[in-house]
């Protein structure tokens, strides 16, 4: 009998944490695994096309996740799961909470999906909350770098003992095949460096330094910045362009189910964000065969460049820097292609099929 679980989700909207949890759906031995994934929302499921055919979808048509909890209690109790599996805070806090109400003692699996002190938007009452039903409801936490480990041990006080270290896993090959379709809505200009930047248009990926350096690189090198992503910031990035007088320099694209594509056709992806809890689209820059720089920012960035082994690491919202830096790469072939090559190694260490073993592994640790 194939072992039943449970992931629960807000959506599968466009972040780092909706990809992870298709990524190890699509991957698990179909013949010992069945999955079911709950989703409070019915709208902006961007990734719900991506998920296996064998994969169940319940949709609770909530809007708020806190009003969603007695519905995903009733489903907890009508599924009746072997495994309960759920990432980002919110929706670990709300499935813990649930599955309290179900009287249930099905394991139950949070995943912890960035550094959030760093953040610095934790409020005390979500420190109570973590502590008490990460340490004393879940049977497993899992974390997707050291770093945010050492950030709920240290500042949310959660039991070393009950953590577990994996990685994000990549669909490395699937990235490499889809880098290599055709883009048709931009048009990369002869003799010009193109530089790419993927993410939410959100505080945490600090795009006012990305494009306050890139003013200064533009002095330098004839190069263009697309910027792949939507969010609240948008209006502001581009108002902030006008004011640097580049805005004939970035272009906007919005979201891009796609973005591997773009990679592809850009020398140098940028990733200049405050704050991560493992910078899964550095791997994904690396599969897609373009060379990477990055904050050394908390938590996850530094766990796959290696000390500028496999890319460069910049200090967090230095824009001197993280120009000098870009500048000097945007100008030797030479160590981009080293970059490129070394990242392509680096990026099969984090490939899907790999670390989603290491996730049946812990399924199975606590099912025994």
């Amino acid at each position: 009998m194939k072992i039943k679980i449970l992931f629960f989700m807000y959506s599968l909207s466009g972040g780092g944490a909706e990809r992870t949890v298709v990524n190890i759906i699509n991957n698990l031995n179909k013949e010992k695994y069945e999955a079911v994934i709950v989703l409070v929302k019915k709208e902006n499921n961007v990734y719900l096309d991506l998920l296996s055919k064998h994969v169940s979808v319940i949709i609770l048509n909530g809007d708020r996740l806190r009003g969603s909890i007695f519905k995903l209690r009733r489903c907890i109790i009508l599924e009746k799961p072997d495994l309960l599996f759920s990432t980002i805070n919110g929706n670990n806090i709300i499935l813990l909470l649930a599955k309290l109400l179900s009287f249930s003692k099905i394991p139950t699996i949070v995943r912890e999906a960035n550094n959030r002190t760093q953040s610095g938007k934790v409020t005390p009452i979500n420190k109570i909350f973590t502590y008490i039903t990460y340490n004393f409801i879940s049977n497993q936490v899992i974390t997707l770098s050291e770093g945010v480990k050492l950030d709920l041990v240290n500042n949310f006080k959660i039991k070393e003992n009950k953590i577990k270290v994996i990685y994000n896993p990549v669909e490395v090959d699937q990235v490499y095949k889809l880098s290599l379709d055709t883009v048709e809505d931009f048009e990369r200009k002869d003799k010009e460096k193109l530089m790419i930047a993927v993410g939410r248009l959100a505080e945490q990926k600090d795009y006012q330094t990305l494009l306050k350096a890139f003013e200064i690189i533009n002095k330098e090198v004839n190069v263009r910045l697309l910027i792949l992503g939507i969010g609240p910031l948008e209006k502001s990035l581009k108002d902030l362009c006008v004011d640097l007088n580049i805005e004939d320099r970035v272009v906007f694209l919005g979201f891009k189910s796609n973005p591997y594509k773009y990679m592809r056709l850009a020398d140098l992806f940028i990733l200049s964000s405050k704050w991560e809890g493992f910078g899964h689209v550095i791997v994904e820059a690396m599969a897609s065969e373009v060379p990477v720089i990055s904050t050394n920012c908390k938590s996850g960035p530094d766990e796959i460049i290696e000390e500028n082994r496999y890319g460069v690491l910049v200090p967090v919202s230095n824009i001197g820097i993280l120009a000098s830096e870009s500048i000097e790469l945007l100008k030797n072939n030479e160590m981009r292609r080293k970059y490129l090559i070394e990242g392509g190694k680096r990026a099969k260490f984090f490939d899907a099929k790999k670390i989603v073993k290491d996730y049946e592994s812990c399924f199975k640790e606590i099912l025994s």
